[in-house]
């Protein structure tokens, strides 16, 4: 986090996705770790597969780390809102400075929980009265509760 704010310009997302892959290359690589987070060449194939979906307004990450893949997405697509689900409550707090420090607070929302118990609440919004649809969806979490999330997600109807 302090890397970040220390390297990356404040409202600039792609600044802030620049510095955090600086951090991952420079920082983690020497002591022989590796980032988490889908970086550049990794979120460059997401943004292109959303861009051949004829992506919504809207899209649900689940599994939100430090937000790097929900600010690259964002700052790609100015016109998407992302709503994405966390568990651990310190990579939360990154992502919201994350998301902060970006400027993107308006199109980004990173709830703090479980997705099993955040889906149903999700399935509870609701905008000028209509059901909250997502127009897509990325799951970066464990690929064994994929399957899991998605029934949750057909039950509730919150996919378009």
């Amino acid at each position: 986090l302090q890397y970040v704010l220390d390297h990356a310009c404040p409202g600039n997302p792609t600044s802030v996705c620049n510095a955090m892959d600086d951090f991952a290359e420079d920082r983690w690589k020497t002591i022989h770790q590796w980032s988490k987070c889908a970086g550049s060449l990794k979120a460059e194939v997401l943004c292109s597969s959303l861009r051949g979906a004829g992506l919504g307004v809207r899209l649900l990450e689940v599994g939100t780390y430090c937000g790097y893949t929900a600010l690259r997405v964002v700052a790609e697509f100015p016109s998407v809102s992302i709503t994405t689900l966390e568990v651990d409550p310190v990579h939360v707090m990154i992502a919201r400075n994350m998301v902060a420090l970006s400027g993107l607070a308006q199109s980004l929302e990173v709830w703090t929980g479980h997705s099993k118990h955040l889906l149903p609440r999700l399935a509870r919004r609701r905008i000028h009265g209509e059901q909250l649809q997502y127009g897509a969806l990325y799951m970066d979490r464990w690929g064994s509760e994929y399957h899991d999330d998605f029934t949750v997600l057909e039950s509730l109807k919150i996919l378009e």
